[in-house]
């Protein structure tokens, strides 16, 4: 009978205390608890500025290497870009040599040489210029792009189908390989590599090079030995 009569009160009590402004104290521990443990939490936010400086807080040597493994990687992703738009207007008009070193080396499968982007730039002009003399412009190039890193190069895989103005004439396909090296440090290109490269599934060996086979294909020799221009012209 006691405890029914108590627990009615202490109830009244407990309202009127919150009713006035009044709180238990229980709660109180915990609220406090919850804001010293706020405090105590490390802040993750980090301001551009002190993520940059911890960038710059590496140890020169390493810093350099940071420096220049960020500006290889700027170039490759430049020069990538640079060739996937080239590459289908390679035989029609003038790709953006700002991607080529100045001391840059190009090889054919005849294995002549040229040296230096005034060279390269003048190889190209040529190509150019034979192409649009003896085929008609619905000649076209397909590629396939990826990248070597076991040979730090850019491979791309063609294949040009050159319909010959002459009349008659049956077009005349070409497959190659070119591989784009890069310089380690700079990421510009250094070195352009023509490799398994086949004309009317004819692979062109030494010593003729690509456009005394083209010549042959057009006349009707079919490629055979003796009767080709020597390589590099």
């Amino acid at each position: 009978m006691v405890r029914r009569l108590i627990v009615p009160i202490l109830l009244v009590a407990a309202s009127s205390m919150q009713a006035c402004g009044f709180c238990l104290s229980t709660t109180v521990p915990r609220v406090r608890l919850d804001l010293q443990f706020e405090k105590t939490l490390p802040s993750t936010d980090l301001s551009p500025v002190e993520t940059e400086e911890a960038v710059r807080g590496l140890p020169p040597v390493l810093q350099q290497i940071a420096d220049e493994r960020r500006e290889f990687q700027m170039n490759l992703g430049k020069a990538m870009d640079t060739l996937r738009k080239d590459m289908p207007y390679i035989l029609k008009r003038s790709p953006d040599f700002n991607i080529y070193h100045d001391d840059i080396v190009v090889i054919d499968p005849s294995g002549v040489q040229l040296t230096g982007l005034d060279s390269y730039k003048s190889s190209v002009r040529f190509l150019q210029t034979f192409c649009k003399f003896w085929f008609q412009e619905r000649s076209g190039l397909q590629y396939r792009m990826v990248y070597d890193f076991a040979r730090s190069s850019i491979r791309i895989s063609w294949h040009a189908v050159l319909v010959p103005k002459v009349p008659l004439g049956r077009p005349m396909h070409i497959d190659g390989i070119s591989m784009y090296k890069l310089d380690s440090v700079s990421g510009k290109i250094v070195e352009h590599k023509i490799e398994n490269l086949m004309i009317n599934d004819s692979k062109v060996i030494p010593p003729y090079g690509i456009v005394s086979l083209m010549q042959q294909e057009l006349v009707g020799f079919g490629g055979q030995p003796g009767l080709g221009v020597p390589a590099g012209i």
